[in-house]
């Protein structure tokens, strides 16, 4: 059925929120800066954990329902990286494709996380072209056939901000402002859990920043909508006050 383009139906929309992990030998650490890069072969992918959200059905769920909808891939469940590799890029086709079938393709499925513009989202599609699961120009249109929220970005119009400077916010900085309490520690942690093997801890880890991540998507548009309200209320009391100045201007004028 053709729809009106460019209508949003949010119950055919979908938000994937996930979390990637991954580990760089000692040879390859800095003390700074984002150590991982997809194209050196002596780092490793380790996994992720995806919740592809129905904008009708999947927020204000219990933190259980979250995790039992979110979907993980590690690396010791597959026989290689490439074949996990290979079902994450699945499940996010499908979440694509089945938004852009709703919409006649005028709207597109969202990637959500916290600084993944930066780092999960480029990440990915580098790797669909290390592993050949797709050409440079496939993977260029189907990372641009996705939207990206990144709550890094979305949130800093609820923070004070510094003079003209608009900068992106940490995922501790958002948690502390919106889960107060709740802290992850670097995912350069990750790097001795990997090595200890200690797996069940890093899913749990993960699963976990998903299920904050949603939270805090939620919260934030809780505030979004606050702030829409206190806009509606200030409209309404300046065009009381518009018509109060009017009223006593034409009083004046009559005297």
């Amino acid at each position: 059925m053709a729809i009106q383009k460019g209508r949003i139906r949010p119950g055919k929309c979908r938000v994937v929120f996930f979390d990637l992990e991954f580990y760089v030998p000692d040879k390859k650490r800095t003390e700074s800066g984002f150590c991982y890069n997809p194209w050196d072969k002596d780092c490793r992918f380790i996994g992720g954990s995806f919740l592809v959200a129905n904008p009708e059905r999947d927020f204000n769920i219990a933190k259980s329902e979250v995790l039992k909808k979110t979907k993980s891939f590690w690396l010791w469940e597959h026989a290689t990286e490439k074949e996990m590799i290979e079902k994450i890029y699945a499940l996010l086709k499908a979440a694509c494709d089945q938004v852009k079938n709703a919409h006649d393709g005028a709207v597109s499925a969202i990637l959500c996380g916290i600084g993944i513009t930066s780092s999960d989202v480029p990440i990915l599609f580098e790797l669909f072209k290390r592993f050949h699961i797709l050409s440079n120009q496939e993977a260029f249109a189907f990372q641009n056939s996705f939207r990206v929220v990144d709550l890094s970005q979305l949130v800093i119009g609820t923070f004070n901000n510094p003079g003209n400077l608009l900068y992106p916010k940490s995922k501790n900085h958002i948690l502390n402002k919106y889960m107060h309490g709740t802290k992850f520690e670097p995912g350069k942690s990750v790097w001795q859990l990997y090595e200890a093997k200690s797996h069940a801890e890093i899913q749990s880890r993960v699963l976990d920043e998903v299920y904050s991540t949603h939270k805090c998507y939620e919260l934030i548009q809780s505030d979004f909508e606050s702030f829409k309200n206190l806009e509606a209320r200030n409209k309404r009391h300046e065009k009381l006050l518009s018509k109060a100045r009017d009223a006593a201007a034409e009083v004046s004028s009559d005297v």
